[in-house]
């Protein structure tokens, strides 16, 4: 073909078609890569304990809603990629921390988080996160509950008839809270959907600091602080809007106001200012009792203006006191790194407090929900519920607690499955 020439196709690239089955090939080739992650969709052996069987109930009921022809094609593929995906995590991990003595990355950690993965479906990430290369704590591994094991949590809700929106909303949860009298953070307007829901009448902002959240997103995911500048709200990022306009701004994107909260001072000197999140797990029994089961609290550092990717840690049940505190990757801190605080030791205020509040708040008004993680802002007045989430992990919880299989997460979810 010389130069000038068109292909049959007028102006199209002779090998157009080619790179669009290329394009394909490799969109499927990525979803396979992300289905693999959940491990194989079947148990090797019999799981007598509540955990193991959790687990197995987490394997029956993901991808519950697709048909059965759907089911058996992503059975497959996660069967067939699993080896794959399990050995490149292993070793990207393992080559992330390999400068850290006490973090798994010798070639013999690598195969044995390899065995782990193909024998029990064990992600290797949480293999790293909770030092399975360690026999005092392996020796536990099958108490523990893995991200892919979570389909469970939903299984469970949905046998107690729980509707998801109402946590999931965080307007609907709000008002909820309210009509209950649960102490929880005021709502000034609700945007959804490129409309104002609430209030009836145009929001026209006149507090000092305003707190945009996102409706659905999850623990602070999508916040963001407004400060009043005169006549205006200027952002973090220095971009200034007139009070007059900000809900045409707010009108993009599906967000609830509320007024900015400060921490307990006792919280505040190990922070960065940012609104520090105490996370309380609640679980409720077969027979409608609801009872503590695990408890972490997250401190803002660095540029972060929210709790996600902050500082976790652990807190000594009696006193309410903090006893160990890491980075989410598991490395361990003992100051602050922006006030020079220690962290560890310090006593939550209004820890027994929050406790009865979730305790109370889950038995009367979410009592369709077997098990809830709670958001809770420890303010200098009380206690306030932020969120709650029906999908709550349990990787960080077990990074610095051990397995939930030695609470009562047991005990709760045995009389269910």
């Amino acid at each position: 073909m010389t130069i000038g020439e068109r292909t049959p196709s007028g102006n199209a690239h002779p090998g157009a078609a080619e790179i669009s089955r290329f394009g394909f090939f490799r969109r499927r080739f990525a979803e396979c890569v992300a289905l693999s992650q959940y491990g194989f969709p079947f148990s090797v052996g019999f799981y007598s304990s509540p955990v193991g069987r959790f687990r197995a109930l987490a394997r029956r009921t993901r991808f519950a809603r697709q048909s059965g022809l759907v089911r058996a094609i992503t059975a497959i593929a996660m069967t067939l990629t699993w080896p794959f995906g399990a050995f490149s995590t292993a070793v990207r991990i393992s080559t992330r921390t390999r400068n850290r003595d006490d973090a798994p990355h010798s070639p013999d950690d690598i195969l044995d988080m390899y065995w782990l993965a193909l024998r029990h479906s064990i992600p290797p990430i949480e293999y790293a996160l909770y030092r399975f290369n360690k026999a005092e704590r392996r020796q536990n591994m099958h108490e523990y509950i893995y991200w892919n094991d979570l389909p469970g949590l939903a299984a469970l809700n949905a046998r107690l008839g729980a509707d998801n929106r109402d946590v999931q909303d965080k307007d609907r949860f709000a008002r909820i809270c309210a009509s209950n009298g649960f102490p929880h953070l005021t709502t000034l307007a609700v945007f959804d959907g490129g409309k104002q829901i609430y209030p009836e009448t145009p929001f026209l902002p006149d507090a000092p600091i305003l707190w945009i959240k996102s409706l659905r997103l999850k623990g602070g995911a999508g916040g963001a602080k407004w400060m009043k500048d005169g006549e205006a709200y200027r952002n973090v990022t220095g971009r200034t809007v007139p009070a007059t306009q900000l809900a045409e701004e707010l009108l993009k994107q599906d967000c609830l106001v509320q007024p900015f909260t400060e921490n307990h001072p006792d919280i505040a000197r190990v922070t960065n200012g940012a609104l520090a999140s105490l996370r309380i797990v609640t679980g409720r029994d077969a027979h409608g009792h609801v009872e503590f089961v695990t408890a972490l609290i997250a401190l803002p550092h660095g540029a972060h203006e929210t709790s996600v990717a902050g500082i976790l840690c652990s807190i000594e049940f009696g006193p309410g006191r903090i006893r160990r505190a890491a980075f989410p990757g598991g490395e361990i801190v003992v100051n602050h790194p922006d006030t020079g605080a220690p962290i560890v030791g310090v006593v939550l205020p209004y820890w027994h407090e929050s406790i009865d509040l979730v305790l109370r708040a889950h038995a009367v008004a979410f009592s369709r929900f077997a098990f809830l993680g709670w958001d809770i802002a420890l303010t200098k007045e009380e206690p306030l519920l932020l969120e709650a989430n029906s999908g709550w992990g349990a990787i960080f919880h077990q990074m610095l607690d051990g397995p939930l299989g030695h609470t009562s997460f047991s005990r709760i979810v045995s009389q269910y499955v």
